[in-house]
């Protein structure tokens, strides 16, 4: 089984990927915008398209003895949001390679709850992992359907093709 270290979420690191805001943190927000008041615009765009309405999910999860990642999915079409509610998670995220699932570029980000997180589309990805807590919710947006018509995703059998977070 590989090993991915987890590393501090930073711009530059998961530029490749997408972008993220800690939504509890009103400097950094009225670094990002013009304040008004408390009211922090346009701090994140996402482009579900024309054709979808935006959806909110949640994803409810739970700590394991090991955070090993055996599923995988990128969505060709959409970028996607994640905002951990009441935890810290661990997020994972890679390229894919001419739409290969694989775990070997996959990289691992703390994320802090409160923290809004946009992946772009053709980034690859699964579950979150909580850090403190026994179970965790995480806020999805999606366009409406997406996990019907732009999923493609791989569930990982083979141990030796399976990773570990750590």
């Amino acid at each position: 089984m590989r090993e991915i270290k987890v590393q501090q979420l930073s711009d530059e690191g998961f530029r490749k990927y997408g972008v993220y805001q800690n939504l509890l943190d009103n400097e950094s927000m009225a670094s990002r915008t013009f304040p008004s008041g408390g009211f922090y615009a346009d701090l994140v765009f996402l482009d579900f398209g024309r054709q979808n309405l935006p959806t909110i999910s949640i994803c409810h999860i739970k700590k394991s003895e090991k955070n090993i990642v055996d599923f995988l999915e990128y969505h060709q079409n959409t970028c996607e949001g994640l905002l951990p509610l009441d935890d810290d998670v661990i997020l994972f995220t890679g390229l894919q390679m001419r739409g290969e699932l694989s775990t070997e570029n996959l990289e691992a980000f703390y994320v802090p709850r409160g923290t809004f997180v946009k992946m772009n589309p053709m980034v690859v990805h699964g579950m979150q992992f909580p850090v403190h807590n026994e179970e965790a919710h995480v806020v999805c947006m999606l366009p409406g359907r997406t996990f019907h018509n732009d999923v493609t995703a791989r569930r990982i059998e083979d141990d030796l093709e399976k990773a570990v977070l750590v």
